[in-house]
């Protein structure tokens, strides 16, 4: 007879917060031994089925994962079925048989890729969401939905992207360019009831993830808080409009599937030509020719900011879903090591400098490594479009924090439509000297800087390109500076 030895790792340690179940050939059969966190049993020479349950002792945050072997009628084990939470099987022959040696990794995460490629049918629950005449127009891109395949991501033909540098001679400077993100999409999900409950992870084919990779660089980028497009009939149920907090379709309502993941993560069009709304990161991550991991959080409609993006706004679960979303997808690439991520950075658009804010200044992130030295960099595109309070009071934050922990290393970027002359203490402080508009300024070292984007110069270089985007008034401005400019904060990052 041989033996099967299963052992289970929580966040790489070895733990006993989990129990094993076993049948063979459809009957249950118990552990022969359970010694320190390693369970035993006896397993048959030939000709079995064997399926395995670990069972975490957390359900709700780990769950169940399954394995399924068999013994073929030499004795020969072979898996059957093996998720990516599961080390490749070991068999040790001996002269009692052979020892088989199985190790499972549970994690938080849940592959839900799938799920939220079918939640872009445009026959859910808030689809279309408003009744008439609200403009749906939005909700009927140039793209199908659903889409084929979530990933990979199409190619991008003859689009607009901006020049290296960005701006120049008073002008934006753009170059068409064709681009295909080649990495990995996936959609993952996140145990509990809060938010996220959702993450999009675009992992580039670039950063390394096999045995032996060293840590991986992430960008955390916040879109918009959701609560403020409520009134206009999105992210609700059409049934319960009465109510404008009502959140019964998240996170997989249309509404959140398409405005919250899929419209930042692709283009639908050229952005500057065509259609400025689509964010399209994954496209300028490889325009910019960095190499870091994506990860955009699902919103939930809050009361307040904070209520949106209530785990991520705390730095001990940013830390530990960063490293288990790294882990994750080591795993899939066959490398079962768990430790700390490399650098980070933080890039908010529009009202997201509010979601961004709230990791910024929560009191107890203050001490934590996280905010003071792992996060190396903080960008913020255009945080109002009109007011520039508010983009000042944003800026303030970052200057805050830009001066705490390795201040000496930090970076802190801001992408404005406003007029310059309305910031210059907070400028000040971040040691930038404003110019005459379109400009981009930076401190000596390159580590902080502004770009000036007035309305005029996108209108100049829209008219030059021919595009059917006029750039008359503030919001299509708003639109297109973060579904450009990422690509400009990329290339002047330090990944």
């Amino acid at each position: 007879m041989g033996q099967l030895v299963l052992s289970a790792r929580i966040r790489g340690e070895a733990t006993t917060r989990c129990e094993f179940a076993m049948t063979v050939n459809g009957s249950p059969v118990t552990p022969t031994a359970v010694v320190l966190d390693q369970s035993i049993f006896t397993i048959p020479d030939a000709s079995a089925q064997i399926e395995i349950q670990a069972n975490s002792f957390e359900p709700i945050k780990y769950g169940t994962v399954t394995a399924r072997l068999e013994v073929d009628s030499f004795g020969s084990i072979q898996t059957v079925f093996l998720p990516d939470n599961w080390e490749p099987l070991t068999v040790l022959p001996s002269l009692l048989g052979p020892t088989a040696v199985m190790v499972v990794h549970f994690s938080p995460l849940r592959d839900a890729t799938e799920q939220a490629r079918l939640s872009l049918e445009r026959t859910g629950p808030d689809f279309p969401g408003a009744p008439p005449p609200g403009d749906m127009s939005f909700r009927t891109p140039p793209v199908p939905l659903p889409p084929a395949t979530y990933s990979p991501l199409p190619q991008a033909t003859d689009t607009a992207f901006v020049a290296s540098p960005a701006v120049g001679d008073h002008a934006i400077k753009v170059e068409s360019r064709t681009v295909t993100p080649f990495g990995d999409l996936l959609v993952l999900r996140l145990p509990g009831v809060g938010a996220p409950q959702l993450v999009a992870v675009y992992w580039p084919g670039a950063v390394p993830r096999g045995p032996g990779a060293p840590p991986a660089p992430f960008l955390v980028f916040f879109r918009p808080t959701m609560a403020q497009n409520v009134p206009d009939g999105f992210f609700t149920n059409v049934l319960d409009r009465h109510d404008p907090m009502t959140n019964d379709t998240y996170p997989w309502g249309f509404d959140y599937q398409f405005f919250g993941l899929l419209r930042p993560l692709r283009y639908m069009g050229d952005p500057l030509l065509e259609d400025p709304f689509p964010k399209g990161l994954p496209y300028q991550i490889q325009a910019s020719g960095r190499n870091v991991v994506l990860v955009l959080p699902l919103p939930r409609v809050g009361a307040e900011p904070c209520a949106e993006i209530t785990s991520f706004a705390d730095a001990v679960f940013l830390q530990e879903y960063l490293e288990e979303i790294q882990a994750f997808m080591f795993r899939r690439a066959g490398n079962f090591s768990f430790g700390l991520v490399g650098r980070v950075g933080m890039g908010s658009f529009s009202s997201g400098h509010a979601l961004l804010s709230c990791f910024l200044t929560q009191p107890a992130n203050q001490t934590h490594p996280l905010l003071l030295d792992t996060l190396q960099e903080v960008w913020l595109f255009d945080p109002h479009a009109d007011k520039a309070e508010v983009t000042g009071e944003a800026l303030a934050h970052v200057a805050a924090w830009a001066v705490r922990g390795s201040a000496a290393t930090k970076i802190a970027r801001l992408y404005t439509q406003n007029d310059p002359g309305h910031l210059g203490p907070l400028l000040a402080q971040l040691g930038v000297t404003a110019g005459a508009a379109p400009f981009h300024a930076e401190t000596a070292d390159g580590r902080k800087s502004l770009t000036s984007l007035p309305r005029a110069a996108w209108q100049s270089v829209a008219q030059q390109l021919q595009g059917t985007v006029p750039y008359t008034n503030s919001g299509q401005v708003h639109q297109v500076i973060p579904a450009m400019m990422v690509t400009d904060a990329l290339r002047r990052s330090g990944f």
